[in-house]
């Protein structure tokens, strides 16, 4: 089976494939996403390999929370590569494949949402070696943000952006500089879709955790 992934919840944007069992990404820093900067690095990481989208099986995306502009590009690339040959689409939580890549058993990730607000959820890594969501992924200030006892890692950008905002249930091991990857969306997608969780590209959205999407400018 063969992967493609999307990650553009952040300012950190970026592109996976995962082709006979080896995965290949391109990414960059680059603030605001757009459909056009996702396609290039596409094409770039295709020409790289030698390889074309018509060997892909399955198309994963970052469904957030995060930028609402991110998440709109990543998922109208996602729905429009799966429309031109019928494949299934695995959303992925942002969030998630953030904690995907960080060190710890008990993790909580954390992006920066804006007026003071982070976006969060935290996870537990199973003997797989991936994260599980314990509970639901929120939106809050950071100072209303209780981590459990055995919470041994925090990372994501909001917690970059607002450290000192956090209670004292804050693990004190955290890790700055993070943001969700593509190589992340394409572990987590490859179990789910293994696990029957997939969808058509009509119903490949994003999700935004903040209702007033219309009111906040990402």
């Amino acid at each position: 089976m063969n992967l493609l992934a999307v990650e553009t919840a952040s300012a950190f944007v970026s592109v996976a494939v995962k082709i006979d069992g080896v995965i290949h990404e391109r990414g960059l820093r680059d603030g605001t996403a757009r459909a056009e900067t996702v396609l290039d690095l596409l094409r770039t990481l295709c020409a790289d390999i030698r390889c074309g989208l018509g060997v892909i099986d399955v198309i994963a995306f970052g469904r957030g929370p995060g930028s609402f502009t991110g998440l709109r590009v990543a998922a109208a690339v996602a729905q429009g590569l799966a429309y031109a040959r019928d494949l299934p689409v695995v959303p992925v939580s942002s969030l998630a494949a953030l904690a995907q890549e960080a060190p710890g058993r008990q993790v909580l990730a954390a992006l920066d949402a804006r007026r003071d607000e982070v976006y969060y959820g935290f996870y537990r890594r199973e003997g797989t070696g991936l994260v599980v969501a314990c509970g639901e992924e929120r939106v809050a200030p950071p100072g209303q943000v209780v981590c459990a006892a055995d919470t041994d890692c925090a990372v994501g950008s909001g917690i970059d952006h607002y450290l000192g905002g956090f209670g004292e249930t804050l693990p004190k091991r955290h890790v700055s500089g993070r943001f969700p990857a593509a190589r992340a969306v394409l572990a987590l997608a490859e179990e789910a879709y293994e696990r029957g969780v997939y969808v058509r590209a009509s119903a490949a959205v994003p999700v935004y955790v903040r209702d007033d999407v219309a009111h906040v400018r990402s």
